[in-house]
């Protein structure tokens, strides 16, 4: 199992960007929000969206380092390729731990894929 994060898997472009918000379907708990939609390629993308919303640079910046690393412990959940876009709530406590953020974060995932069974499946 691989707990890497490389920059392969990472949407980078903004049309990518667009493509997962015009297209993709949306999933939501209190924390974060998440658009989704498969791609053609052997693992899956995270790009993450933090507004000012949030809070000061310290704030966005912690928020991101969180829902990555939620992301990378969990990534392994997903039986589908696909992009996901995370957004995280307003407002997103700055006295969250990733186990708060963790526990929500897989059940998302596991409604992904429950969304997406007959999609490009893992080889």
């Amino acid at each position: 199992m691989n707990f890497q994060f490389t920059k392969a898997e990472r949407l980078t472009k903004s049309r990518e960007f667009e493509r997962v918000f015009h297209e993709g379907k949306v999933f939501k708990n209190d924390t974060v929000v998440l658009y989704v939609m498969p791609n053609d390629l052997q693992h899956s993308r995270l790009g993450l969206v933090v507004s000012k919303k949030v809070g000061n640079a310290v704030r966005r910046n912690r928020a991101k380092r969180l829902l990555r690393e939620a992301y990378r412990l969990n990534k392994n959940i997903l039986t589908t390729h696909v992009d996901i876009i995370a957004i995280p709530r307003h407002p997103f406590s700055s006295d969250l731990k990733l186990p708060d953020i963790e526990g929500g974060f897989k059940k998302l995932l596991f409604q992904i894929t429950g969304a997406f069974p007959h999609e490009v499946s893992r080889r």
